[in-house]
């Protein structure tokens, strides 16, 4: 009964975190390898369970050739046999990844996950990240100097993005397969020691579980989840401290020192991160040495400035770090936004705002509310979205309707119309259906989403800067 058990765990994973609830659809990415098979079962299995949609998708990234075919050619059997729709996503990762000047292995993630956030539907998106996963993920942060955000790994549930095996063994995973009588795939890059994940799961943690203690990535693992929870807790902290401590400007954030010194140390640090981050629009490439590089700054006297990533900086003045972008004419991309699915109706934490979203019947009530909406708070008419609402910053083709005639007008010239700076555009966050801009965020909505007496429902959209 190995196989049945571990169903059970991982439907008590889906439970215990309220991954899936009633009315739902379910996007599960599916590479054909053995965790994203058993994924895929899982799902097909829980459906007895709970009343959703489930639908898979499956990136071939052109990475390997004819393999990457087959599996292709695998994963669409296996969908048609569980009678699950099956979309393929077809992307040249090589051709893409030169152009970006980043790794195969960064820029398949980063398509994979482009490609969730287009889907059509208000979801979640299943991903097979297993324990050792889970491991891997630790200790590889551990080693590149990430503070506690990186200790605590992929979390259960962040976003849209659901994780139902991140509790359950790879080799668990197999004996579910091995009795329930599927097969997989195996990608032989998997077995490349120069990806750096690749030398953690095959060279790194053998050793620690031969020479130290067998239950190592067990134990890896569970101190992420403990993690997590001093995380919340510093995090609210840190909200609270940011209220005193930090100001956000539009071309500037700066760091008040009379009460940033009267904080903890742990608060200090992660302060100086916040608005590190702030300031640059991404954590990405912001490790241990920035953060310590501008706390060592706050300690010091006037006058001095370090660089950071992005193209920020960092001056010490009187009572003051402040923190500013170098402009140019290089576009800096990292700034952009991951693409969000918004649930709608629901509760999603993205681009450092709190969101939350509500469906209404039209009526007298409803009505005066939307003439009573605020910068951050927003109704729309949800009998025009045709797809799902994604939050996202620019892309190509993207307009918006203005006027009484509802004309389009490119998202472009709505920029410059309003004369938003051009170092300031590929930041600016969008509520998007389509390439349809609903919102620019804190400023317009489309005028043909804006609520009217014949309208039928009504989407309102709450978003809660998070300070912290």
């Amino acid at each position: 009964m190995y196989g049945k058990e571990r169903m059970e765990h991982i439907f008590d994973t889906i439970e215990k975190y309220r991954m899936i609830e009633d009315g739902m659809h379910v996007v599960a990415g599916v590479s054909g390898g053995a965790d994203s098979v058993c994924l895929l079962l899982a799902l097909c299995e829980y459906r007895k369970r709970a009343s959703f949609t489930l639908s898979a998708i499956h990136v071939e990234h052109g990475i390997r050739g004819r393999e990457s075919l087959e599996d292709a050619a695998f994963v669409e059997g296996l969908c048609k046999a569980l009678s699950v729709p099956l979309t393929i996503h077809n992307i040249d990762v090589p051709k893409l990844a030169r152009k970006r000047g980043t790794s195969l292995e960064e820029t398949a993630r980063e398509e994979r996950y482009r490609i969730f956030a287009q889907q059509t539907y208000p979801v979640r998106i299943a991903v097979a990240h297993n324990r050792g996963d889970q491991a891997e993920t630790v200790l590889w942060n551990l080693v590149r100097g990430s503070g506690l955000d990186g200790l605590c790994g992929m979390h259960p549930v962040r976003g849209s993005i659901i994780r139902p095996l991140l509790f359950t063994t790879r080799e668990e995973i197999e004996g579910i397969l091995r009795e329930a009588g599927y097969s997989w795939r195996i990608d032989a890059t998997n077995f490349e020691t120069e990806y750096t994940r690749n030398k953690i799961r095959l060279s790194v943690l053998p050793l620690l579980e031969k020479e130290l203690n067998p239950q190592a990535a067990a134990h890896i693992a569970g101190v992420s989840g403990q993690l997590q929870k001093v995380q919340d807790y510093v995090k609210r902290q840190v909200g609270r401290a940011a209220q005193r401590c930090i100001v956000t400007d539009s071309n500037e954030v700066r760091l008040l020192l009379a009460p940033f010194f009267e904080e903890e140390e742990l608060i200090r640090t992660e302060l100086v991160k916040t608005a590190i981050e702030r300031c640059c629009g991404s954590r990405r490439d912001i490790g241990s040495i920035h953060i310590e590089e501008v706390v060592n700054l706050c300690e010091k006297g006037c006058g001095r400035q370090i660089d950071l990533p992005h193209g920020a900086m960092a001056a010490r003045q009187e009572g003051i770090v402040k923190f500013t972008r170098k402009c140019g004419k290089e576009k800096d991309i990292l700034q952009r936004v991951k693409p969000e699915l918004i649930p709608v109706p629901g509760r999603i934490t993205a681009a450092g705002f709190r969101i939350r979203t509500e469906v209404f019947g039209n009526d007298e009530m409803i009505m005066a509310q939307v003439k009573q909406e605020k910068k951050y708070t927003k109704w729309f008419s949800y009998d025009i979205i045709k797809s799902n609402v994604v939050l996202r910053t620019r892309q190509t083709g993207d307009y918006l309707t203005v006027g009484a005639g509802c004309g389009r007008k490119k998202l472009k010239d709505y920029f410059i119309d309003c004369k938003l700076p051009r170092e300031d555009r590929d930041a600016q966050l969008l509520l998007a259906d389509g390439s349809h801009i609903l919102w620019v965020v804190g400023a317009r909505i489309s005028e043909a989403a804006k609520v009217r007496p014949e309208t039928e429902k009504v989407l309102k959209i709450q978003l809660e800067e998070i300070v912290g």
